[in-house]
């Protein structure tokens, strides 16, 4: 590995590779990495500065002037002053007050420059109030960019704006870090969140394209200009740069994508509305407006549908690479379930082949589009010239991600494997949301603050022994079964009727409604219920009665119920309510090994279990005031190699 110069990005190489050039196996140089140096969330941003235009009279003397019509002349400039806006009020992150934030490339397009070149004379000049008394400064922000966004804040009526170039201290490092780790919260919060790409709608042709792919209506023989559009549009800059790719996925459902359009087209544009009479490109002068999940969706559909027909695979390929939409991508057409993956992967290697400045950067966008609560401290990882693959593994487990560790399947993810293709095929992927909101459930499935061990990662939760199975005929709405299992049919009443009445047992309310449903689902299918009680992992002794309830896949799920079998549930509800903390849940079918040992007088015979994981299981489980108790999940024999 390097030294002192900064993270090493060998996320290309085997993993085999970067063990050997550690001399150790990985788990021991995730350890080195992980040991007291992460970074907690008291670092992360109370308030935003915001620029905002000064009113005439807040102007320097001579810095503007106005012609006759009241618009600003060219040759003088406008003042950008600074107000700051907390994000933290009354324990909770707050939206009261509104914010444009701004997501561009620093570096200008080709486009761009073009149009800097011909509009020389006339281009906006800005001056920033700067961040400690003094006189005003030009902005380091391209006048053509001030220009788009100003023109964007008054059609929607927001005075603030948020633009990192001008609105983070850049000689500040430790404002730097905390913005960059913050960086999630700033677009999450943002009414008006922006992307300015340069790409010019030109001709009719372009603008009906464009229109009709919002409208997913495309003509057959549309498609192959469609193909060429769209590869044109995602050829943006802004496509391919690490930081921009976490700005659009945090900002999620309200990021709008403003490509620049020929003036002439304005009066075509407005007249293309939907059955309701919204502009489907929008009514901004010079600018199509666009959400990016529905561009992303109607070019992921398009893309998938279309390679299927067409020799223009790899296009279409580059394409859905660039501007994916993760619950099109990922949707599991063989199963019954919306989706059996986690993102995090995926996510990983969207970050992984942009571009970006600094290496070690790519742990804190991949923290902060992950939701993880645990970040690696990457002044020490730069410092040490720290591997950019370990790193990252690091902080995946660190932040409870689910991987395979049963010793006796195959392994998936093998050595020979760089990072993210290992994390890919090891990782989970039984997961069974039973919400159509397939991909935002399983986020929430990992597991509660592990802690790292050279054996594994040691967690708490409940630990179940699974019994009598419960195998019924599809049930019919009306019909009402006898009153056996007392307990935990009590349980399920009252859950019911707190559903009924709209109120939450505890704050993982959603969380328990799903579950809810799905044993609900499963006596109208038919499938196998099987019927768990408690279970103390220091001593293995169970406790009854039956205080849980478990899915199976199909009917015939658990033949033998004389099978010893296990599960493992645990969850993390926070109190606030804010971004960044994402409530964890987990529940698994399990295989245990008990550790015994020499039992001194007054200890119990078990130390901490060791659980391998069989398959993810839904199902809803009552345990009051029971306490967590830990249980260690060993690491796969391919991390300890």
């Amino acid at each position: 590995m390097s030294k002192k110069n900064g993270v090493a990005n060998d996320t290309k190489l085997p993993l085999e590779l970067i063990r050997d050039q550690t001399s150790s196996s990985l788990i021991s140089s995730v350890l080195e990495i992980v040991n007291g140096r992460t970074v907690s969330k008291e670092n992360w941003l109370n308030y935003v500065e915001c620029l905002y235009v000064a009113k005439d009279s807040e102007e320097p003397s001579g810095k503007r002037r106005r012609v006759e019509n009241g618009s600003v002349a060219a040759d003088s400039s406008q003042l950008l002053r600074r107000r700051s806006i907390g994000l933290f009020q009354r324990e909770c992150y707050t939206e009261d007050i509104p914010y444009i934030a701004v997501s561009y490339t620093w570096k200008a397009s080709k486009e761009e420059e073009a149009d800097e070149e011909t509009n020389k004379e006339t281009a906006g000049r800005y001056l920033v109030e700067p961040h400690k008394p003094g006189q005003p400064a030009l902005a380091k922000v391209r006048p053509v960019v001030l220009d788009r966004v100003l023109k964007y804040a008054e059609r929607v009526g927001c005075e603030n704006i948020w633009i990192d170039q001008e609105c983070i201290d850049q000689e500040n490092q430790a404002a730097k870090e905390a913005a960059i780790q913050s960086m999630h919260l700033v677009y999450t919060l943002s009414h008006w969140p922006i992307a300015l790409l340069t790409r010019r709608i030109k001709t009719p042709e372009e603008l009906k394209l464009l229109a009709n792919l919002m409208r997913n209506k495309i003509a057959s023989e549309d498609e192959p200009a469609m193909l060429n559009l769209l590869d044109d549009i995602t050829s943006d800059l802004w496509w391919t740069r690490a930081w921009t790719f976490q700005e659009d996925y945090r900002a999620s459902t309200r990021m709008m994508l403003l490509l620049p359009h020929c003036r002439s087209l304005d009066t075509c544009k407005r007249a293309m509305v939907d059955e309701y009479g919204g502009y489907i490109l929008g009514d901004v002068e010079g600018e199509i407006c666009i959400k990016s999940m529905h561009f992303r969706e109607r070019a992921t559909e398009f893309c998938l549908s279309y390679q299927e027909r067409s020799d223009k695979v790899d296009i279409c390929n580059r394409v859905i690479k660039r501007a994916t939409k993760y619950n099109v991508l990922l949707k599991d057409k063989h199963s019954a379930y919306s989706a059996t993956r986690s993102m995090s992967p995926i996510i990983l290697s969207d970050i992984i082949w942009r571009g970006i400045g600094k290496e070690s950067d790519r742990l804190a966008i991949m923290a902060n589009c992950c939701d993880y609560g645990t970040r690696i401290n990457t002044n020490f990882l730069n410092e040490k010239g720290s591997s950019l693959s370990l790193s990252i593994l690091a902080q995946y487990l660190l932040n409870g991600e689910i991987i395979e560790n049963d010793p006796e399947r195959p392994a998936l993810g093998i050595l020979k494997h760089n990072i993210h293709e290992y994390l890919s095929e090891q990782s989970l992927s039984s997961f069974r949301p039973p919400v159509k909101q397939g991909l935002t459930f399983i986020k929430g499935c990992r597991f509660t603050n592990p802690l790292l061990t050279p054996e594994g990662a040691l967690t708490t939760g409940h630990l179940w022994k699974l019994g009598k199975v419960i195998r019924r005929k599809p049930m019919k709405c009306e019909k009402e079964y006898g009153t056996s299992y007392e307990d935990i049919a009590v349980d399920l009443v009252e859950c019911a009727r707190d559903r009924d009445r709209g109120r939450s047992l505890y704050r993982g309310g959603w969380w328990l409604d799903c579950m809810a449903d799905e044993v609900e689902d499963a006596l109208m299918q038919g499938k196998a219920l099987r019927l768990g009680c408690l279970v103390d992992p220091r001593n293995g002794r169970g406790y009854s009665p039956y205080r849980a309830v478990f899915v199976g896949d199909s009917r015939d799920d658990w033949k033998n119920e004389n099978d010893i079998s296990y599960a493992f549930t645990s969850s993390q509800f926070h109190e606030e309510d804010k971004p960044g903390y994402t409530e964890k849940h987990v529940s698994l079918e399990v295989d245990i090994e008990w550790q015994r040992r020499d039992r001194p007088e007054g200890r119990s015979p078990c130390m901490i279990p060791k659980l391998y994981i069989k398959r993810w299981l839904n199902g809803i489980c009552f345990f009051d005031s029971v306490h967590r108790r830990e249980v260690l999940f060993p690491w796969h024999p391919t991390l300890l190699e």
